[in-house]
C-alpha cells in the first residue's frame, strides 16, 4: 500500500495514518496520474511511495503523491507530471504551506532534493501560476524548461476546414494519404499490442527510447479508472503507423505514444493520422489534446517541433522545480 502522511499545519507534526476521510469531489480535477489506482501500482518504480496530506484546523486542503529515487523526493517518479490537488475554494497560503511541507518532509529524511515536474498549464493554469509562484518563492529553482505541444479542440470544426488553416505541404501529404488508401482503424483493448509493436518498431527505427513496457501498458490499458484508446493506420493490411492516447482528465486526452514505420514514410502516414485523430478527439468531446514534449531534457527537437506546429499544435512550457535540501 501507498503509505499516507498527514501534515498539520496547527501542530506543524508529520503523522502516519491508515485511511484519510476526504470529499473527492470538492477537490480540483483529480486526474488519472494523481489517482490512487495509478500510484497503487507504479508504487514498484519508487523504494517508497506517499501520499501527503495537509491538514489545518478539521479540514484537508490538498494532497499529493510523492516517490522515493536515488534519495531524492520525486514527483512525478513515474508518469509525464505530477500535480498537488487541492480543495476547489484552496487559498495562495494553503499552497505555500504544501510547498513548505514539502521542504519540511525532505529535511526530516535527509533526502537529497526534492524534484517536481508540473503538468502545462492547460490543465489548470490558476492553479499552476500560483504552484509554480509558490515554489519559486520557497527557494526552488526551475531546473528543467521544456517546450510542449497541444491541440486545441474547441478550434476545430472538421478535417476541410483545418485543412484550410493548414500550410500548403501538410494539406497535400494529407491528401496523399488519402489518395494512397490509408485506413485508421481504433482496435479493441486485447489487440493493444499491435498498436505498441509497430510503435516499437518506430522507436527503434529512431533510436528513441520505449519507456512503458509492453506488460506495464497491458496492465494500465486494464486499470479500473483508465481509458486507453489504440489506433493503426493499415494499408492492405498492413500496419503503418500506430498512436496510443490516454484520457488523463474529463476534457484532455494525452498521446503517450504516437509514429509510423520508416519504410513506408512516402505514403504520409502521419499527417493522415494525426489529422483523423483530432477529428475523433472532436466528436468524443474533448477540449484538449495534449501531444507532448517536442523536448528532452529542456533541449528542444526543433524537427518534431516544427512537424507538431505544421499539422496545428500550439505550445506551451512544462516546468520542473528543484530544491536542493
Amino acid at each position: 500500500m501507498v503509505k499516507k502522511i498527514v501534515y498539520n499545519v496547527d501542530e506543524c507534526e508529520f503523522r502516519f495514518v491508515d485511511r484519510v476521510k476526504i470529499d473527492i469531489k470538492k477537490i480540483i480535477d483529480v486526474g488519472f496520474y494523481d489517482s490512487e489506482e495509478f500510484h497503487e501500482y507504479h508504487k514498484r518504480f519508487a523504494d517508497e511511495v506517499y501520499q501527503l496530506f495537509l491538514k489545518k484546523g478539521d479540514k484537508i486542503l490538498g494532497y499529493c503523491y510523492l516517490g522515493i529515487r536515488e534519495n531524492e523526493l520525486r514527483a512525478p517518479y513515474s508518469s509525464p507530471f505530477s500535480m498537488i490537488c487541492f480543495n476547489k475554494n484552496y487559498k495562495v497560503s494553503d499552497v505555500f504551506e504544501f510547498v513548505g511541507a514539502l521542504k519540511k518532509f525532505a529535511e526530516f529524511n535527509k533526502y537529497n532534493k526534492i524534484r517536481f515536474t508540473l503538468p502545462s498549464d492547460m490543465y489548470n493554469s490558476e492553479l499552476l501560476g500560483v504552484l509554480s509562484s509558490c515554489f519559486f518563492s520557497a527557494g526552488f529553482g526551475v531546473k528543467v524548461l521544456d517546450i510542449n505541444n497541444y491541440f486545441e479542440l474547441d478550434d476545430y470544426e472538421n478535417i476541410e476546414k483545418h485543412l484550410e488553416k493548414c500550410n500548403r505541404k501538410t494539406r497535400r501529404n494529407y491528401l496523399k494519404g488519402v489518395n494512397n488508401k490509408l485506413e485508421l482503424l481504433e482496435l479493441d483493448d486485447k489487440n493493444f499490442g499491435l498498436a505498441y509493436d509497430c510503435i516499437k518498431l518506430n522507436r527503434e527505427q529512431n533510436s528513441y527510447p520505449l519507456k512503458i513496457s509492453k506488460k506495464q501498458m497491458s496492465d494500465i490499458i486494464n486499470m479500473k479508472n483508465s481509458n486507453v484508446r489504440s489506433f493503426v493506420v493499415k494499408k492492405d493490411d498492413i500496419i503503418l503507423g500506430a498512436a496510443i492516447i490516454f484520457d488523463v482528465t474529463e476534457d484532455i486526452s494525452q498521446v503517450v505514444y504516437w509514429g509510423d514505420d520508416a519504410n513506408y514514410r512516402q505514403l504520409r502516414i502521419m499527417e493522415f493520422m494525426t489529422i483523423k485523430i483530432f477529428d475523433i478527439y472532436k466528436k468524443l468531446g474533448k477540449k484538449y489534446l495534449d501531444i507532448g514534449p517536442s523536448s528532452e531534457d529542456g533541449l528542444i527537437n526543433q524537427g518534431l517541433y516544427d512537424f507538431k506546429k505544421s499539422i496545428g499544435c500550439n505550445s506551451n512550457v512544462k516546468l520542473t522545480f528543484v530544491y536542493e535540501v
